[in-house]
């Protein structure tokens, strides 16, 4: 999680086993991730939803609560019709005010762990805290203080161990990692939509809806129509993450409140000759929420430390001539302090803007002297484009107070606590003899004075820069020489409370924890054991594709092979076909000649037979003349005087 994120260029396929859909309003569930719910109950998954608002219409309908209540009525029928439609398993229904859910956030979270705890989905959906509705961006705090404050041993933990969690879109596009193809379910989408009439009166939801589907489907290769987007988290996304820093690692802004009546705080910073993380440090308090602030800044034996001109908390300067340590440093701090309570942060680390807020509230409390957070620890590498990049996050610290277990070693990062100064006072100054371990010694001390009231709320982050040798202890603490010798130095000091009893209880419930981690370490063993059996059958299957795909690929050679004989022959062919075609061609012409030869011969042979017929007719004529002539009695004269003349 690092931000804003380029688009997918192609869908993935989502299973799961059991489903739940945290949806603010009625057609959320629908507008949202209809198209994924829609593929899940086709796949055979449980799918249930979990409607926070009543639907009574938020303030479009004004104070009349007979007209709010039966608009509410009329959505909850429509969303029971767009259930049938999408075939979901069922459905619960909180019913928090509508347009009003940024003030109900506390129960919408535990509706949502209840939820969790009933139905132990391996899947979760919620809205993304980047939409532009109030009550979805409410919906997706909700689910963050359900799960944020889950610890090992709580009845959530096991629930979130393999749980996933997809954020959806519904009114403003996000920057999702993940696109599901919907193009198949927008018939069913529609159909579902159709069963909210009421919302479709009043705005074109279903096509706004389709509209940012098909913009997903535009990052994508010719197919896919219609795409939902996803961010995905992991719970642990959940729990080492403030709702500020979550929001600001999606790629958005959190709303800050501030706060200004209260306790005044310092907080000391003591810092040497790192003026860029400084610079950081003092960025994180300057946006905090809580505004009752003065850092007390210590020098210590380094170049001036800058501060930018704009900062907007009182800053007090304590510049020590040489460098004396940590203990002293946090002792000149203290003595430079005037709030009533004093907080700690190191230059390499942060705060959050929730922070101080937290904790100011928690000391608010009757007789609360002494308060503290969780910090999550982030792992920072060097990028070789530039720059440190976080890569991993962990949350090893979160203990709630115990004080025989501090006597044996510290579970608390300084900078999570907040301390009345006046205990300070009371303690005495940190011990200058301690390298480092002097706040673990504070600790004990202030721990024989007061309890600490701890909230399970990640508010800060304890940084560490791997290779950057920017850590007190370095990057592998239990390997310096003097580790466990300042270790030993602390217990000497506090021997004295370290009675049998205390060890017995310290040691019954590291026992505990060791078994519940055994367990949880043979759960992971049996899990890992079963992904590397489905792994070894992806493998398997890969290899045997492989094969098959080496076979088909011989035998598109072959066919290659043949395709080119083929078509050698077929321009073979081709070429005898032109030689015919030419030669047919001379044919043609010959015979058209020859043709036009004939039909004049055969007019000349009509014109001969025409004039031969007329010759006939004559010489007949002419015959019957002479017979007509013959048979005269001039005729048989003239051949009488003929045949005497002679």
């Amino acid at each position: 999680m690092n931000g804003p994120l380029p688009p997918p260029g192609a869908c993935e396929a989502v299973a799961a086993r059991c489903a739940l859909v945290v949806a603010p309003h009625y057609d959320d569930e629908v507008l949202g991730c209809g198209g994924l719910l829609a593929r899940l109950v086709r796949q055979g998954a449980a799918v249930h939803v979990l409607f926070l608002t009543d639907g009574a219409g938020g303030e479009e309908r004004g104070g009349d609560a007979a007209e709010r209540a039966r608009y509410a009525a009329e959505r909850r029928k429509e969303s029971e019709g767009a259930a049938r439609v999408l075939g979901l398993t069922g459905a619960e229904h909180l019913g928090l005010p509508d347009g009003g859910l940024t003030h109900e956030v506390e129960r919408a979270a535990a509706a949502i762990g209840h939820a969790l705890l009933e139905l132990r989905p391996d899947l979760v959906l919620a809205p993304s805290p980047l939409e532009a509705t109030a009550d979805h961006r409410a919906a997706c705090a909700a689910l963050h203080r359900a799960v944020a404050a889950v610890r090992a041993g709580d009845p959530l933990a096991a629930v979130l161990a393999d749980l996933r969690v997809l954020l959806y879109e519904i009114n403003h596009p996000g920057y999702p990692d993940l696109l599901v193809d919907a193009s198949a379910e927008v018939e069913t989408l529609e159909r579902a939509m159709a069963c909210y009439a009421s919302q479709e009166r009043r705005h074109p939801y279903l096509q706004a809806a389709l509209g940012l589907r098909r913009f997903r489907a535009l990052s994508l290769p010719p197919g896919p129509t219609a795409v939902e987007g996803y961010r995905r988290l992991a719970a642990g996304d959940l729990t080492t993450r403030s709702w500020t820093r979550l929001v600001r690692d999606l790629g958005g802004v959190a709303v800050v409140e501030e706060v200004r009546e209260g306790p005044k705080i310092s907080v000391v910073v003591r810092t040497k000759d790192r003026p860029e993380l400084l610079a950081e440090a003092l960025a994180s308090l300057a946006v905090g929420a809580y505004r009752r602030v003065e850092v007390v800044l210590v020098n210590d034996g380094g170049g001036k430390p800058a501060v930018a001109a704009d900062f907007p908390l009182p800053v007090v300067a304590v510049d020590l001539p040489q460098n004396r340590g940590r203990a002293a440093a946090a002792n000149a701090g203290i003595a430079a302090a005037s709030g009533d309570f004093v907080a700690f942060l190191d230059d390499d680390d942060l705060v959050e803007p929730e922070h101080l807020a937290t904790l100011a509230g928690l000391v608010g409390g009757a007789g609360v002297r002494v308060a503290y957070t969780d910090a999550a620890v982030g792992v920072y590498e060097l990028d070789p484009r530039g720059g440190w990049q976080q890569r991993e996050r962990r949350l090893p610290y979160s203990r709630d107070f115990d004080p025989d277990l501090l006597l044996l070693d510290n579970y608390i990062p300084f900078h999570t606590l907040l301390v009345e100064r006046r205990l300070y006072q009371e303690i005495g100054p940190f011990d200058v003899a301690l390298p480092f371990f002097e706040d673990w010694d504070a600790l004990i001390r202030l721990a024989q004075r007061a309890p600490f009231h701890h909230r399970r709320q990640v508010t800060c982050e304890y940084r560490h820069f791997r290779g950057a040798g920017h850590h007190v202890l370095g990057d592998r603490p239990r390997e310096r020489g003097d580790f466990l010798a300042m270790k030993e130095r602390v217990l000497a000091k506090h021997s004295a409370l370290i009675v049998p009893d205390v060890l017995a209880r310290a040691v019954d419930v590291l026992r505990a924890e060791a078994v519940e981690l055994g367990e949880a370490a043979n759960h992971a063993a049996r899990q890992a054991a079963e992904r590397r059996d489905d792994l070894q059958a992806l493998e398997d299957r890969f290899h045997r594709l492989n094969g098959e795909r080496a076979a088909l690929a011989g035998e598109r050679t072959a066919l290659a092979g043949e395709l080119d004989r083929s078509r050698q022959a077929l321009r073979v062919i081709e070429e005898d076909r032109d030689r015919h075609r030419e030669s047919g061609e001379r044919q043609r012409l010959e015979l058209e000649r020859l043709y036009g030869e004939e039909a004049k011969l055969r007019a000349a042979i009509e014109e001969q037979t025409t004039t031969v017929g007329k010759l006939y007719a004559e010489i007949d004529r002419l015959g019957r003349t002479i017979r007509a002539m013959e048979q005269t009695r001039a005729w048989r004269l003239h051949t009488f005087f003929e045949r005497h003349r002679g």
